[in-house]
């Protein structure tokens, strides 16, 4: 059978037509699989017994960085979980604490390296988001997050560091991505509570830090979608 040149070329746009809306349906699905996975937690309640690891975890980072005299807090999720139940959200694998760069800075990351392993613990910097992780091979899936802030001059508020953060103008108003919050919540000393059966440092005024962190609701309690 003989096709005529004008109807070889609308076969063949047929097919590549057909094609890209194929490739386009399935690259739609793999989005929305991937998406729907992303917005929920492995699990609703870690076991008792990792959250007792988790919170000696948090515990022994906590004497490490007051020992080296560097200012700390609980914070976002870790704070809502102290503030609720004095202790961590049974949903979270880790404990974020926020730290001071100005402090930090001044602290060679090889010797902190060193100290953290000497307490059996590792210790990696991502400088894109600003931000340390603290783990224990001994308890596995459970990490300490040490989110650095450092005080921008011009606008007299704590912001992120990281270096997606650091081409961004200090306007902590139309970038929530800045995390911005008022000095003075965590002017030192800090308060103390009582978080997971230890007593830890938290931001000045209780719930007042997570109004900048969480400006959309953070009167309301969110739970995962799967709980």
């Amino acid at each position: 059978m003989r096709f005529s040149v004008p109807r070889l070329i609308c076969l063949s746009y047929r097919l590549v037509s057909a094609l890209c809306l194929i490739t386009a349906a399935v690259l739609m699905w793999t989005l929305l699989k991937y998406s729907t996975k992303q917005n929920f937690t492995q699990t609703c309640h870690h076991s008792e017994q990792f959250q007792e690891g988790l919170h000696n975890l948090a515990n022994r980072v906590h004497l490490v960085l007051s020992a080296l005299g560097l200012s700390h807090f609980l914070c976002y999720g870790s704070l809502w979980g102290q503030l609720r139940l004095s202790r961590s959200l049974p949903w979270e694998p880790d404990v974020e604490l926020c730290v001071l760069n100005e402090e930090v800075s001044l602290r060679d990351e090889v010797f902190l390296s060193r100290l953290f392993k000497k307490h059996s613990m590792q210790i990696d910097y991502d400088s894109t988001e600003g931000k340390y992780s603290i783990t224990d091979q001994s308890l596995p899936g459970a990490t300490v997050h040490l989110v650095v802030f450092e005080h921008d001059p011009m606008v007299n508020m704590l912001r992120r560091v990281g270096w997606k953060r650091r081409v961004l103008p200090p306007d902590c108003e139309s970038l929530p991505s800045l995390n911005c919050f008022p000095p003075s919540l965590v002017k030192p000393p800090l308060p103390m509570r009582e978080f997971g059966g230890f007593v830890m440092p938290v931001p000045r005024e209780g719930i007042e830090i997570q109004k900048y962190h969480y400006p959309d609701n953070w009167w309301k309690e969110i739970l995962p979608k799967n709980c």
